[in-house]
């Protein structure tokens, strides 16, 4: 039998320090039990760079310098999943993230029709000439996938879809370890790149195993699981830092035994040179060589991926694993329930609320409300998850979340508000409002400021200390003092800058103008007014009835300081019924006249004359499908926000949520469900 052995690459293995890499560490924890998560997938998004928790919970991972800026990202089947930014990481300082159980409904499977006796097929290949290792000692979550489909004789033998899982075989060519583990997966096919994709199955199914070589089973009949198409099967070897360092030691053993097979060359690493050492292998290697057959035969008969860590790029590659799957044409009669969608109709509602779940289970988020009016009447709202996870607190209708950005299309009512009175001039000088306002090499105006075209500084994002703030200011006015000494960017007028600190001069003005603080202005002359009884400032010193509690990207509670400083810009608390409400008020109400709301929604122009995209507080444009639409939103690094406006459709649509990752969430989607494209 001819032996199929890769080189075996310990670049990492011997030179992980000394080139900028970064060492985080820390733990991966269920949210709602506090227990340990073993065997999480973490890594960056396709890349080398990725590994597993241990079984304690807890993981290390070597970041290389050109991935300082990356996203790490966090998975575990049976789970939502976790990306948090690099730099809530610190070196000397291990990190607890937390992931929140997938929440899908049960339903049990009901076959209908006569009864037909039951059907099994065995799938997948079974020839080998030989094996492969690959077992990197510093990262981990390598996985093997096999398309799995039916062959023409399996057709003409009565195979149909859907089928049923009954049990999977992966070929074990040689294993030199006292132990090794595998999980199997369940994928998927992208349909755009024909690679895996999705996790079809939540169950995180674990085989470990003493044998030497042959067939490991995995038997699946419990999961009562139908697949309606191929799929991959998938096998992801589980080392964790205990397996890697018994192999890395193993290695330095066999290379002591057997110099000669050591290669070593330099090769230039982000920009540095470093020594590589390459080792020709053989069949006593520690680790598992895993049965593949590498003809060109097999590659026409099957396909196969290969990804070196937990979320490294899939490759196809032409030696094709060992692997079958075994389907029946009935279920195991067992009652067990599965995992299904449990939106079974085309009503926009119905696919609405299965987007939103969908988008929670896939990202981690912990509650959201959504709401949606048409023609000034509620279509659809729905309140999903926690608002307070720790205390199984769920999300309701009067849920109060941080609106963030949101909050300018709201301030800007206050601004059409005092230009209808003939209080205020867009086009005079801010110190006409505020006179001590230290004056600037340009004048700047309010209707520059509302349009982000005034040359003022946005967050820092490399300082987090500009965004959390401890401090409390009473007035918009007294927390000036955090930007007023800035030099501006730019010439007003000359290019779209997008600046909170200039919307909280805005909220300056409103006290100036009024002689009244920014909060209660509002409070009187616009949130009553409107009937938005739900919607104020955050101030976090004051017990706020009903206020959701806030989630940063590790899944922590986490308030991120006092927002004092931006009730205007980004700084108020609502509801989505409220955010409606708001917007129908816009579209139907007589608060304002025509002429004033075209201010509002009227695209601002640099100085050279091209369009921002920008009104007073508000984007406005045009949707992907052409739909004309007012809207905004918000985020910051524990919770997000979307309120849209279709002035021709007569929709409203609104969404806030208690952690960052609802901005990413496509409420175009919802959109298209309540108007026609």
């Amino acid at each position: 039998m001819k032996r199929f052995m890769r080189i075996i690459p310990l670049f990492f293995l011997f030179a992980t320090t000394g080139f900028g890499q970064l060492i985080i560490k820390g733990t991966v924890l269920n949210q709602a039990t506090q227990q340990p998560v073993p065997y999480a997938n973490i890594g960056i998004l396709n890349s080398n760079v990725g590994t597993l928790s241990n079984p304690d919970g807890s993981f290390s991972i070597m970041i290389p310098q050109k991935h300082r800026k990356d996203i790490l990202h966090f998975s575990a089947l049976g789970f939502r999943k976790k990306a948090v930014p690099m730099r809530f990481f610190q070196p000397e300082k291990p990190l607890t993230v937390f992931l929140a159980e997938r929440t899908k409904t049960l339903h049990a499977i009901t076959i209908t029709g006569k009864k037909e006796r039951n059907q099994t097929f065995e799938l997948g290949n079974r020839s080998f000439r030989g094996g492969v290792l690959e077992t990197d000692t510093t990262y981990a979550g390598r996985s093997m996938a096999l398309l799995i489909k039916p062959k023409e004789a399996d057709v003409k033998k009565g195979f149909t879809f859907p089928v049923f899982l009954e049990k999977a075989s992966l070929r074990i060519f040689r294993n030199n370890l006292k132990s090794f583990r595998f999980r199997i997966r369940f994928n998927k096919v992208d349909p755009l790149t024909g690679q895996p994709g999705e996790d079809l199955v939540q169950q995180s199914m674990i085989v470990e195993s003493t044998m030497k070589n042959g067939w490991l089973a995995f038997d699946l009949s419990a999961l009562r699981y139908p697949v309606s198409g191929p799929f991959f099967v998938t096998f992801e070897q589980i080392t964790d830092l205990k397996d890697r360092t018994d192999i890395a030691d193993g290695y330095r053993k066999y290379m002591q035994e057997h110099p000669e097979r050591l290669k070593i060359d330099t090769v230039e690493f982000e920009g540095k040179k470093a020594v590589r050492q390459m080792l020709r292998g053989g069949i006593d290697l520690p680790g598992t060589f895993i049965g593949i057959a590498s003809s060109q035969a097999a590659a026409d008969q099957f396909t196969s991926y290969v990804r070196e860590t937990s979320f490294g790029e899939w490759k196809k590659v032409r030696g094709i694993v060992s692997a079958t799957v075994t389907v029946s044409s009935q279920p195991n009669p067992a009652p067990t329930p599965i995992s299904e969608k449990p939106c079974q109709s085309d009503q926009p509602e119905c696919l609405a609320e299965q987007l939103c779940r969908d988008f929670m289970d896939n990202t981690g988020l912990n509650g959201m409300q959504i709401s949606v009016s048409m023609a000034n009447k509620p279509a659809w709202s729905a309140a999903l998850g926690f608002a307070d996870v720790k205390n199984n607190i769920a999300v309701t209708d009067s849920t109060l979340f941080r609106i963030n950005s949101v909050s300018k299309a709201v301030t800007s009512l206050a601004l059409m508000n005092l230009v209808s009175e003939g209080k205020l001039d867009l086009d005079a000088p801010i110190q006409t409002y505020v006179p001590a306002f230290p004056l600037k090499k340009y004048p700047v105006t309010t209707r520059q400021l509302a349009g982000h075209l005034a040359g003022f500084r946005d967050y820092n994002e490399t300082d987090l200390s500009d965004f959390i703030r401890t401090e409390h200011f009473e007035s918009a006015t007294q927390a000036l003092r955090i930007f007023e000494n800035d030099t501006l960017l730019f010439k007003p007028g000359a290019t779209f800058g997008y600046s909170t600190f200039g919307w909280n001069l805005i909220g300056a003005v409103i006290e100036g103008i009024s002689g009244e603080n920014y909060l209660d202005y509002m409070a009187k002359h616009v949130w009553k007014p409107l009937g938005l009884q739900h919607t104020s400032g955050d101030d976090i010193r004051k017990k706020q009835p009903n206020r959701s509690k806030f989630y940063d990207a590790t899944g922590q509670e986490n308030e991120l300081g006092d927002w004092s400083y931006k009730y205007a810009g980004g700084g108020l608390l609502s509801t989505t019924q409220d955010l409606v409400k708001l917007g129908n008020a816009l579209l139907y109400g007589t608060l304002f006249d025509k002429k004033s709301k075209d201010i509002l929604f009227t695209s601002q122009r640099t100085t050279d004359g091209n369009e921002t995209g920008y009104g007073l507080g508000w984007y406005v444009g045009k949707d992907k499908n052409g739909h004309r639409i007012w809207h905004h939103q918000g985020d910051s690094f524990s919770s997000s926000s979307h309120l849209l406006i279709y002035p021709d459709d007569q929709l409203v649509i609104a969404f806030l949520a208690n952690s960052q990752d609802g901005v990413a969430f496509d409420i175009q989607k919802i959109s298209e469900l309540f108007y026609k494209k």
